[in-house]
């Protein structure tokens, strides 16, 4: 039976000389992987983190769909041409790969990664722009830390808390970049602050994903990042 969805382009892999495997998060069916056969042949550019309209055919008892036509549903013509947000999309896929595991549908996770995509293509602010998008996927996921009052003194990274003291644990931080990620957790407008910073509060966060989220490790693209955007 065919059917039709709206997807975010996670992965694409080569099936055959002129196929492809392209794996999506769906709004309908959350993750799914289909095979798009003669995709080569069709010379249409397939974008990672592109937001696709699907028509497809897949088997009850088939874990894989068959892409009979896809189309752009959102215009991203700035981001598939810039090369810092061609970069901050595969750090995001990456990160996506290691976090969507479920294959269950969540509307609002899509709707919220959907509205994050659009926000790249519209934003001027690349360096900032990874802050805000960790902070809104781990409170998506359910990681949000906790907060023990709303001007915390510190974060313990492995108690997953702010706090009102400094807990003396070894994975505590103090300083501005508490101050940061409160503000982005409590959805506060931040104030300027220096790209140190920013840098530290990036890896402050994903360390914090590390320790609670199972399976995440994104080593490799933290380094694209770091010496692209935060070099």
């Amino acid at each position: 039976m065919k059917d039709k969805d709206f997807g975010l382009l996670l992965t694409r892999k080569s099936y055959s000389e002129s196929s492809l495997i392209l794996t999506f998060y769906t709004e309908k069916q959350g993750l799914n992987t289909f095979i798009f056969k003669g995709a080569k042949k069709k010379n249409k550019a397939i974008f990672t983190l592109g937001i696709y309209e699907l028509t497809y055919f897949k088997r009850p008892e088939s874990d894989m769909g068959i892409i009979n036509s896809m189309e752009n549903a959102v215009p991203l013509l700035d981001y598939y041409s810039n090369p810092q947000k061609i970069i901050l999309g595969f750090f995001i896929a990456d990160i996506l790969n290691q976090t969507l595991k479920v294959e269950d549908a969540d509307p609002s996770l899509f709707h919220f990664l959907k509205n994050q995509i659009i926000s790249l293509e519209a934003t001027d602010d690349c360096f900032n722009f990874p802050l805000y998008f960790l902070a809104g996927l781990t409170k998506e996921l359910g990681y949000s830390p906790l907060f023990e009052m709303d001007h915390p003194v510190s974060f313990d990274i492995q108690r997953g808390e702010f706090l009102d003291y400094n807990s003396g644990n070894s994975s505590s931080v103090e300083g501005e970049v508490v101050t940061l990620l409160s503000q982005l957790f409590q959805e506060e407008t931040l104030i300027a602050f220096s790209k140190e910073t920013t840098r530290k509060a990036l890896h402050t966060l994903l360390l914090y994903l590390k320790m609670h989220a199972p399976n995440f490790h994104i080593e490799k693209s933290m380094e694209v990042i770091r010496e692209t955007l935060y070099s």
